[in-house]
């Protein structure tokens, strides 16, 4: 059985993924930033969700301390601001790079020593 992590994993093409790795026998850690998500995810005996940012540092390797993974799958993201380019304020482009980039790189070196 695999050890499977999945970032936006309890809605849309994660909780889809998800699903498919449990389904085929692995065990499956969901994590995700939207609380509501999480809350009605679909209860699956090989799938633990958990509430975290992606761009939380600290969040992340908390997350992952201690555990084996074979598999991680960095699928978090967001569309980010949209409109044209002079309304767009400095905050809210480095909040979409914060999930879209910082959020895989956090969660692929949180996952690394143990997939090594």
């Amino acid at each position: 059985m695999r050890q499977v992590v999945v970032t936006g994993g309890a809605s849309g093409i994660g909780a889809q993924m998800a699903r498919r790795f449990a389904e085929a026998g692995d065990r499956v850690l969901a994590l995700d930033v939207d609380a509501r998500a999480v809350e009605t995810f679909a209860p699956h005996e090989n799938i633990d969700v958990r509430r975290v940012d992606v761009a939380d540092e600290h969040g992340m390797g908390e997350a992952l301390a201690g555990r084996e993974i074979d598999v991680m799958l960095a699928n978090a993201g967001t569309g980010g601001p949209a409109g044209p380019i002079e309304d767009l304020s400095l905050d809210d482009w480095r909040a979409c790079l914060a999930v879209n980039l910082d959020g895989a790189f956090l969660a692929c070196r949180a996952a690394a020593a143990s997939m090594k």
